[in-house]
């Protein structure tokens, strides 16, 4: 499974084209407090994203292998690559987290999972990478647990609005790849990178890789051209986020797929939310919303 190093846009970088959803019942994409890895990340601060949760193995000694977003007290959004093996008795989501190192944070959550639903089409190609874990219980609200904004599904289209935008990643994944000593991130960590037409993209993995990379409307390719940033494994399932016009963060893209981290023009390959807007409140409808 490949997992990436975050990337990720500022705050206070506001996006003209972009508008948002909230399928939840209070505001979304606002951290709740203020501002005092990732390859190459920075340190996150306690609640700059509320929405992102820890993914775990249930039982003693259950570890961090993949992320994912509160869309919803009970829902949460995450890549159909890190749970379509498992069986919800499996799994716990953790909301509140921050330093996963530190065993007394009383912003924590632990949620079971009551059901997995994945996209019925996925391929283990990452075509389709998206799914949804319903909890057992709700999400309580709180400063340090929030959900996040989902994108408009008009927001892209022929001519891609999202191109050459600054977006933020961030996650508990790998620092580096595993070849270069890269370990998790006990600390949340945050980077920013951009994101790249579809065109070049396919261009330069053909390029700097040696084999083709099909990228389809429901695909997001996002990184640098030097590299050096970038989502890694352990990031996986976690959201990419752009700012729309009300400052709110949305959620416009998932950590599914790519080579290596953070390698010169080898970007990222993320979901793209907008294309599964239809499916996600479908999903949710069909399975009760509480």
């Amino acid at each position: 499974m490949r997992v990436f190093a975050l990337a990720m846009v500022f705050v206070g970088v506001v996006s003209p084209v972009i508008a948002s959803i909230n399928m939840a019942d209070v505001s979304c994409g606002r951290p709740q407090t203020r501002v005092g890895r990732i390859k190459h990340g920075d340190d996150a601060y306690p609640g700059e994203f509320p929405w992102l949760v820890s993914i775990r193995v249930a039982g003693p000694g259950s570890a961090h292998f993949c992320g994912g977003s509160l869309i919803h007290k009970r829902y949460v959004l995450t890549a159909a690559h890190c749970v379509n093996k498992n069986l919800p008795r499996y799994l716990v989501v953790v909301a509140g987290e921050h330093d996963l190192s530190s065993k007394s944070q009383q912003s924590e959550q632990v949620l079971g999972v009551s059901d997995i639903i994945y996209h019925a089409n996925y391929s283990r190609l990452y075509i389709n990478d998206i799914a949804l874990l319903k909890l057992s219980e709700d999400a309580v609200w709180s400063r340090f647990v929030r959900p996040v904004c989902l994108p408009d599904k008009q927001v892209d289209g022929p001519n891609d609005p999202l191109d050459g935008k600054p977006v933020t990643v961030a996650g508990w994944g790998n620092t580096d790849e595993r070849k270069n000593n890269g370990k998790f991130s006990d600390i949340l960590q945050k980077v920013t990178v951009e994101v790249q037409p579809r065109a070049r993209c396919e261009d330069w993995y053909q390029k700097e890789t040696n084999s083709s990379v099909t990228l389809y409307d429901t695909h997001l390719c996002a990184g640098l051209e030097e590299g050096g940033k970038d989502s890694c494994q352990g990031d996986s399932g976690g959201p990419l986020l752009i700012t729309d016009t009300q400052g709110r963060l949305v959620n416009v893209g998932l950590v599914s797929n790519g080579i290596g981290c953070g390698r010169p023009k080898v970007p990222g390959l993320y979901t793209r939310v907008s294309r599964y807007i239809d499916w996600i409140s479908e999903k949710i409808k069909a399975y009760g919303v509480a």
